[in-house]
């Protein structure tokens, strides 16, 4: 299965390559990298000015999802070996969270200097995060690796989507994004069962290990255009408010997961107090990262930045805990528990894979309206095939669907609010569809492991309730869908 408009191009040297961008760059003295195609309308993906960089940017989306999805399946297994499940929810959550800060600071970063310094700058944490996660003692100790993590991953995930407004014509920039659910499409396939292979053989620390691998491939990849991505200072004004606002986020969101932890411990009021205040912290902090009226659903870039932010919340906070449920109801081993990850990665593809061949035929707002419909309908039959006791085949076989959903609305959704971002303002757009993702997705999984804790953490009683309070979200997204335009 290809991409569909990876068309290739002539085959050039790769000295032919590098003189293409050196050209660009000589005619281009600020520096902004913009290749031939990007300004001309000429050549596909991997057409000769744009091919290694399309390579580079796939390798590191590739990177991201091997690491995503190697430790959703191992995860299970690391929380016991650790003894630290109350911490479960936690590793993932830590992660996003740090994301939102380095979000906010590479996407300011951005605008002033180009895509390259955070991009240098996420693959550094991004490695030193693995390296202490791989060799973590304790489970605190991993959470506090995986917040390195986050603040990498969010780096270069921002530089990413710089790299796609500044470089790719815009008729390209559906397919490109398409490439990247396309890069999930091996990691899925591979990931989650060579990880869980890894888990049960050599042990969960080498899954970290061999991400360490993928990280320095994609950066030797990305090595040939980060020298061609310099630019001069632009009298882009650091956002210091929005850098306290993602910091304060960060913070609130944490502490919703400690509730989550300590609700065995704490008097029932109080929970709730606590559980209350952090949500109002997250809203008063949400808003001055994303435009204006984005959680009143405005048109046009708000809904854009909503609808992202609520699909990806309802996919994350049930997916985490797939392999969970698997391994706890059913008793299968990491490896097969990771094939309901598989297969869901590939069926988010199926859905890129349409909308980069045919967004042209569908209106936006049906297909996101039918995306979220169909996210909605997934999550309540799981919880209630669960509630019913359906064998595992019936949970691994619907939570695809709820790949396919997201797959079918995140690149339209995506490249509709990249296209709506001006010259300065790039970073700002690009920084606030990961804010969205990265808080709803926090924000989810903190408030799953509320509700999972509550419901008692049994089978299956505690996951009904999860894949429940899932659908609140993909629900919400449905009713607001039409407003996007």
């Amino acid at each position: 299965m290809t991409t569909p408009s990876a068309a290739p191009g002539r085959d050039v040297s790769a000295q032919e390559e590098q003189a293409g961008v050196a050209d660009a760059l000589a005619h281009d003295p600020s520096g902004d990298a913009r290749m031939p195609a990007a300004s001309t309308g000429e050549g596909g993906l991997l057409s000769p000015a744009l091919r290694a960089t399309t390579i580079g940017a796939l390798a590191l989306v590739s990177l991201h999802a091997f690491e995503a999805l190697a430790l959703t399946t191992v995860m299970p297994t690391i929380a016991r070996d650790l003894d630290g499940e109350s911490l479960y929810a936690m590793a993932f959550t830590a992660t996003l969270a740090a994301g939102i800060v380095s979000i906010v600071w590479s996407g300011n970063l951005a605008d002033r200097r180009g895509p390259r310094p955070p991009l240098l700058l996420g693959l550094l944490l991004f490695a030193l995060g693995l390296v202490g996660a791989g060799l973590a003692p304790t489970m605190p100790v991993l959470v506090a690796a995986r917040i390195v993590q986050g603040l990498g991953a969010g780096m270069t995930s921002t530089a990413l989507y710089v790299l796609v407004t500044r470089i790719y014509p815009p008729r390209l920039h559906t397919a490109i994004l398409a490439g990247f659910s396309a890069a999930w499409v091996v990691p899925s396939i591979a990931g989650p069962f060579v990880a869980g292979v890894i888990a049960q053989t050599i042990g969960w620390r080498w899954v970290f290990g061999l991400a360490i691998v993928v990280l320095v491939g994609a950066a030797l990849l990305l090595s040939r255009i980060v020298r061609g991505l310099g630019q001069e200072v632009v009298a882009v004004p650091w956002r210091w408010r929005a850098l306290a606002a993602s910091t304060v986020l960060a913070v609130a969101v944490l502490v919703l997961n400690l509730v989550a932890e300590r609700l065995d411990a704490l008097p029932v009021g109080v929970t709730v107090l606590l559980a209350v205040a952090a949500l109002g912290v997250v809203v008063a902090a949400l808003l001055p990262l994303l435009p204006r009226r984005t959680l009143l659903a405005g048109r046009g870039l708000p809904t854009d930045v909503l609808l992202r932010a609520l699909a990806f919340a309802a996919f994350t906070g049930a997916e985490v805990y797939l392999p969970r449920l698997l391994t706890d109801r059913d008793g299968f081993s990491p490896s097969v528990a990771g094939v309901a990850l598989t297969l869901t990665g590939v069926s988010w593809f199926a859905g890129s894979w349409i909308q980069g061949a045919w967004d042209t035929r569908f209106e936006i707002g049906r297909t996101a309206a039918a995306s979220l419909g169909l996210m909605t309908v997934t999550l309540a039959a799981l919880a209630t095939s669960l509630w019913l006791a359906a064998p595992a085949w019936v949970v691994i076989g619907l939570f695809p669907l709820l790949g396919f959903g997201i797959g079918t609305l995140y690149p339209r959704v995506t490249a509709q609010a990249l296209g709506r971002a001006g010259a300065t303002e790039q970073g700002f757009v690009s920084s606030a569809l990961q804010i969205g993702d990265s808080a709803g997705a926090a924000t989810a999984l903190a408030l799953s492991a509320i509700v999972f804790a509550a419901a008692g953490s049994g089978v299956p009683a505690a996951y009904v309730a999860v894949l429940g309070a899932m659908a609140v979200p993909a629900l919400v997204g449905w009713l607001v869908s039409h407003r996007v335009r």
